[in-house]
């Protein structure tokens, strides 16, 4: 039973590596006849299956790649690794569609009463212009507080009432928009005359001097 055990792993290995086809008939022409009527009494086949031949390969394989990166030095690993780093993978391009799905518009949703940050871009006397990344700018009164900080390249937080002002007069068909929206504003961010400020205290302060 040794004896045919080891012929039929040989066997298997020969066919994994594609040099050899061998048939049940081949193995009984190795036996002996007593042992070939013991064969028959213990298994059914003496030849195990074919399906069992694609894993053998695949383990095979697997095994020969991991001794070829066993093979490789450290510098050859590092340098397959970064090799390909700057490839770039070319990018689809997108729809029209899905970039309006995935923009902030839409995830803004409905815009009545957010609130949204914008800049002054524009001061005409008490009149702010402020632009807060929508089709229209919005226009809004200076606060009597801390109005000086009120300045072209401010932060200020806005509350949305509408984005659009637009109205029919009597008897027309269409609207006519004045290209503004209509905001309200809540208060400072930040401001250039602020960071200014905080700099010329910071250099007006006396240095401390070492007492020995």
């Amino acid at each position: 039973m040794n004896k045919i055990c080891r012929l039929e792993r040989t066997l298997m290995h020969l066919r994994s590596l594609g040099v050899l086809r061998a048939s049940s008939s081949s193995t009984r022409c190795f036996s002996t006849s007593k042992d070939s009527e013991e064969q028959s009494k213990d298994s059914p086949s003496s030849v195990e299956p074919n399906i069992e031949e694609p894993a053998i390969q695949v383990k095979e394989n697997a095994e020969a790649i991991q001794e070829s990166e066993a093979k490789l030095s450290g510098f050859a690993r590092s340098f397959e690794k970064f090799s390909h780093i700057d490839d770039k993978k070319p990018e689809t391009p997108q729809t029209f569609v899905s970039l309006i799905r995935n923009s902030k518009f839409v995830d803004l949703g409905d815009p009545e009463g957010k609130v949204v940050i914008g800049e002054i871009y524009h001061v005409v006397g008490d009149d702010l212009y402020i632009d807060f990344g929508w089709k229209f700018h919005c226009v809004c009164r200076r606060p009597v507080k801390n109005e000086q900080y009120y300045v072209r390249g401010s932060k200020v937080r806005l509350r949305i009432k509408d984005l659009e002002l637009s109205s029919k007069f009597l008897g027309a068909e269409t609207d006519i928009t004045l290209l503004e929206a209509d905001c309200t504003l809540i208060g400072l961010i930040s401001s250039p005359m602020q960071i200014s400020e905080q700099r010329m205290q910071t250099t007006r302060r006396p240095k401390k001097r070492n007492i020995l």
